[in-house]
């Protein structure tokens, strides 16, 4: 804290207050930290969960999530989208455009060159040519016809993909993410003479979501944590192009999972299915918004490559993930993968993005997905784990962080980048009965230095409610 004098604190799962820190309270949004404006060096192994960004992704070891349990490669999300309230850059379309026309071109000349040739002989061979010629056109027209009609069921009464197109499609949304930069805060002096005036929100990501539930006037969607965990404010696209005003519910870090939810209904609503039921090789589909909302509800499909994979995040806990070949991009994060029954079985977070990898995506399963939604729903956080109950803001969005940082090293807690300035308490924590208040400070805990916020996740998340942990 303040003093750097050591205190003991009770963890507590009940009542109205959160089980860890960094989730909200009671459906509320929380706060979170701003994070630092550098960037690490790109690692060149890397897994990225699929959060949109406009800018070139990089990985970054604040931001990574998730890693393939002691096999040495990376499982990370990309980098947001930093692209200040400006549209999505049409570069990528515009060369898929430029290179579709010249295709077209070469093949309208390559037309031309054999019409030529076929015009070199008698009348005879002429006429004989425009009757083949005709002949071909009403052929091909009739193919054309059949073509359209394609069938959404097979023979098993199992979906096709058009199937699972048809039938899904209107329930996936994109979902739009806006960031408010406020002013640099000094940690021993305040606000400047202004106040904390924030700036006007700007685009910070993109990513997709599906629409799960209805109730009480409002539709909840599900998506990842990484995708919003990061936004002030969203916006949800639905697949007819219109737009609406996002609330954020809750997230789960440990899952990937979050909520938002909108003040409309009437909506088509997904159905789920049972992911415990699912078998290697069975088909399945994603539909998400890679490369942010430009290509929104674009689909893939492959197969289940395996199940209950152990992927481990860095703050130490372990997801038994879906394994599928199905193509994750930029942007799919948060969406939906089906099965060939039209029901979501589960929620596309990550994929490996070394270079020498192909074809290796990860989902969070339904039932884990489900459980952590209607959990979030209900009272605002995943019941039954510890938590401290508060809100912070971590030191280095402080404008005199480096002072502060240097003076902690002095005192024995070094590279403490990760210390928590306590912003809020809640009623139900223990630590209010600690004389702990705002801007208090959390340096270490368990006599171990917060290098990051992680090292205050990970002991979260291996305590249970009633176990206690040593502050600093």
């Amino acid at each position: 804290m303040d003093d750097f004098k050591n205190k003991d604190y009770n963890s507590d799962g009940s009542g109205a207050s959160r089980p860890d820190y960094y989730q909200p309270n009671n459906g509320g949004t929380y706060y979170n930290p701003p994070r630092a404006e550098e960037q690490p060096p790109v690692q060149e192994n890397t897994t990225y969960h699929y959060a949109y960004n406009n800018s070139t992704q990089q990985a970054s070891q604040s931001n990574d999530y998730y890693r393939p349990k002691d096999n040495g490669y990376n499982y990370s999300q990309p980098a947001e989208n930093n692209n200040d309230g400006k549209p999505p850059k049409k570069s990528n379309a515009s060369k898929i455009i430029i290179v579709v026309l010249v295709i077209c071109l070469v093949a309208a000349v390559i037309g031309i060159g054999f019409g030529i040739a076929g015009n070199v002989g008698t009348s005879d061979d002429k006429d004989k040519k425009n009757e083949t010629t005709q002949s071909q056109s009403a052929d091909d027209a009739a193919s054309t016809k059949d073509s359209e009609d394609v069938p959404l069921k097979d023979s098993n009464n199992n979906y096709t993909v058009a199937g699972v197109a048809d039938k899904a499609m209107d329930s996936c949304v994109g979902i739009t993410v806006y960031s408010q930069r406020t002013d640099a805060y000094n940690y021993f002096y305040g606000y400047g003479q202004g106040g904390n005036s924030g700036s006007e929100p700007t685009q910070s990501g993109e990513g997709s979501g599906v629409l799960m539930s209805e109730q009480n006037g409002k539709t909840y969607i599900l998506t990842c944590a990484h995708v919003i965990s990061d936004g002030d404010s969203f916006s949800v696209t639905l697949n007819d192009g219109s737009k609406e005003d996002a609330q954020l519910v809750g997230f789960d870090a440990q899952t990937d999972i979050g909520v938002l939810s909108i003040n409309k209904t009437g909506l088509k609503i997904a159905e789920f299915g049972n992911s415990d039921k699912l078998v290697v090789g069975e088909q399945v589909i994603a539909i998400g918004c890679p490369g942010g909302l430009e290509f929104m509800n674009s689909l893939t499909s492959g197969y289940v490559s395996a199940l209950a994979r152990p992927i481990s995040s860095n703050i130490g806990y372990d997801n038994e993930c879906i394994q599928i070949d199905a193509a994750i991009n930029p942007g799919n994060s948060g969406g939906a993968l089906f099965n060939m029954q039209g029901q979501v079985i589960g929620i596309n977070s990550s994929k490996i993005a070394a270079t020498e990898y192909e074809g290796m995506g990860f989902a969070v399963p339904s039932s884990t997905a489900v459980a952590t939604a209607n959990s979030l729903i209900k009272v605002g956080y995943v019941e039954g784990r510890a938590k401290l109950g508060i809100t912070y803001n971590q030191i280095t969005n402080f404008n005199n962080a480096n002072a502060v940082i240097q003076a902690l090293a002095e005192k024995g807690f070094k590279d403490a980048q990760g210390a928590m300035v306590i912003d809020s308490v809640d009623d139900g924590s223990d630590l209010k009965n600690k004389d702990v208040k705002q801007y208090d400070m959390i340096v270490a805990v368990n006599g171990e230095t917060m290098t990051s916020t992680d090292v205050m996740t990970s002991i979260l998340a291996d305590s249970k409610p009633g176990d206690t942990v040593k502050l600093t």
